[in-house]
């Protein structure tokens, strides 16, 4: 075996200035492919978990709460709720944001109240949205929380509003009294607060990074605990509470906590709870196209590598095979013939695997793609040492497989013996060429083309057949992929968005009945129906649900079984039933708020 060794180095060594130029296109060949294919795949990842990083760099809350007084509230309320929230054995923080009656102010101080439709001014009271739940900055920077004169919204916010980075826009802040005052549109009313606010940055957060269009708006304006402190102080009035919960036990704690704050809360209010493990699968749902996508194209990709990296590594190959005879005239042995034919092309294989390692790495940073690339906290390159090692691992072995077989093939022992068993091969398709009567150059041509190899013989090219032939076959699959995935996307009803427009209210959770009368009547409006979403309690689970009156004409599709005819039955979607081990036909037990919050129960 050392002899062997010694032999197969010796050949390596002196053959290598004619035969480097072979391994260096494998090396390129598998390094650039490869590479590319271990960096989609390690893209495909890096994007399916994308969400889930952006939340855990939020600090997030474990719950949110939104809770819409009965009778007209104060900001100053917040305090009473906030102290009541944080008492409850399961709850380890709360930071809260309050919906003060503040409106934009054109000259003279006339409220903007057009400038005010679709956006809800909020104020953090201690720190929600800044240091809790923190909003992720698109563009500009985030409020300095000690100002009272800085705020920032979204950018559908700033868009609708005709804001613009760096402007100052005065706003006044009301208590009910006023705001109910017939004076106060014409601008005869003066503020309680007032203040000139700056927008420093466009921000989202995090239940609006994957968001439909439907639910762009109502957008907010998000202004500092600084301001919000003097609004406390003051009787600014309120419409809406905001609470954001980190429990001691996390996501196992939400049943109960739920049931507590309905407890606490004001007789009458309208609670509704929403579980941010929610929001994360809702995202998580909508970016797996786009890391399947990635996904496919990076297999597509290493499969074309293996295949190519294949073609190449027996073209290499093939090209010693006279070397090999002669080694065999002289007496060498399979061993010797085949450690010949394989030190320099393994080495070749290893490092073409440590080249793609290193493409991998730096095309990293194009992952994650999707709506969450604008606000990832981490971009830039990464390292996915799962793909990595199991990319590298398998270029070695698979196609270290691949050259051990293929020099097994060509070993001049078993070539010869092949010929010798092998009766005479008919090229099929270059007799009937010769038959129909072609010209002499084409009949040539195809048997050139498809002739097997052999000494003496032509060389073949259906590896180069084959390699076309795959190339196609992934251009066609990746454009069928795009057309089908983009399809998907740019029709709703294929994914169950069956409706045109949704009109939500903004201050509370119903639309207003006169608005939904003149829905009725309008010609351009086929069918509508009046829906309320909320989170429910279902066999001890958080789940978010649809509540439509029975005949609904506007209502989800039903994959199977029947839409709902009575008020004790229930339509769940898929992923709905498999969290509950249900099915269709099967019972569970929902709950919502309690006694105490009565009619809201």
């Amino acid at each position: 075996m050392s002899q062997v060794r010694r032999v197969a180095w010796y050949r390596f060594r002196t053959t290598f200035g004619r035969r480097w130029p072979g391994y260096l296109a494998i090396v390129l060949l598998v390094g650039l492919i490869g590479g590319t294919a271990m960096a989609s795949i390690a893209a495909a990842r890096r994007t399916q978990a994308s969400f889930a990083t952006f939340l855990a760099s939020t600090n997030p809350s474990d719950l949110s709460i939104n809770v819409f007084p009965s009778n007209e509230a104060t900001v100053s309320s917040v305090v009473s709720q906030m102290r009541a929230i944080s008492k409850l054995h399961d709850v380890k923080r709360v930071e809260s944001w309050v919906g003060p009656i503040g409106v934009p102010l054109g000259p003279n101080g006339v409220p903007q109240l057009g400038t005010r439709s679709g956006l809800t001014i909020l104020g953090s009271v201690n720190g929600l949205g800044f240091n809790q739940d923190r909003a992720a900055v698109v563009e500009g920077r985030m409020a300095d929380p000690a100002r009272t004169n800085e705020f920032v919204t979204t950018a559908a916010g700033a868009a609708s509003a005709g804001w613009h980075l760096g402007e100052v826009v005065p706003f006044g802040f009301y208590t009910a009294s006023q705001i109910n005052a017939p004076r106060f549109a014409s601008g005869g009313i003066v503020p309680v607060v007032t203040v000139d606010a700056k927008l420093v940055g466009l921000v989202t957060l995090s239940d609006g990074v994957v968001q439909d269009q439907v639910d762009r708006f109502p957008t907010f304006a998000l202004f500092t605990p600084a301001l919000t402190k003097r609004l406390i102080d003051s009787d600014t009035a309120a419409f809406v509470f905001d609470y954001g919960l980190q429990l001691v036990h996390g996501v196992r704690d939400v049943p109960t906590v739920e049931r507590e704050i309905a407890a606490v809360l004001p007789p009458g209010s309208d609670i509704q709870p929403h579980v941010t493990t929610e929001t994360a699968a809702r995202a998580d749902r909508a970016i797996r196209p786009d890391s399947i996508a990635l996904g496919v194209f990076g297999l597509i990709a290493a499969l074309a590598a293996l295949a190519i990296a294949g073609q190449a590594i027996s073209r290499q190959l093939r090209q010693r095979q006279s070397d090999l005879e002669v080694l065999r005239a002289l007496g060498a042995g399979p061993t010797t013939t085949m450690s010949d034919a394989l030190i320099g092309t393994f080495g070749a294989v290893i490092l073409s695997a440590v080249f793609a390692a290193g493409v991998a790495i730096a095309l990293s940073p194009i992952g994650p793609i999707g709506p969450v690339r604008p606000v990832y906290p981490t971009r830039g390159i990464a390292e996915d040492w799962t793909v990595l090692g199991l990319g590298v691992g398998g270029v070695i072995v698979l196609l270290g497989t691949v050259a051990v077989v293929l020099a097994y093939r060509s070993a001049p022992h078993r070539v010869a013996g092949r010929r010798t068993r092998a009766p005479a091969r008919r090229q099929v398709l270059a007799g009937a060429a010769a038959k129909s009567g072609l010209p002499a150059p084409v009949v040539v041509g195809v048997r050139f083309a498809l002739e097997p190899a052999g000494s003496g013989g032509a060389v073949p090219v259906r590896s180069a057949f084959a390699g076309t032939a795959l190339a196609v076959i992934v251009v066609a699959a990746t454009i069928t992929f795009g057309s089908g995935l983009h399809t998907l996307v740019s029709h709703p009803p294929l994914y169950g968005w069956n409706w045109t427009y949704a009109l939500a209210s903004e201050t509370g959770p119903d639309v207003p009945p006169q608005a939904a009368a003149l829905l009725g009547h309008d010609p351009d409006v086929v069918a509508s129906s009046d829906a309320t979403i909320a989170d429910v309690q279902m066999d001890g689970q958080t789940v978010p649900v649809i509540f439509e009156a029975l005949g609904s004409s506007v209502v989800p599709p039903i994959l199977s079984g029947h839409v709902v005819e009575t008020n004790r039955e229930i339509v769940l979607g898929a992923a709905t039933i498999q969290q509950l081990h249900t099915r269709v036909g099967g019972t569970v037990t929902v709950t919502y708020g309690s006694p105490k919050t009565a009619p809201f129960y």
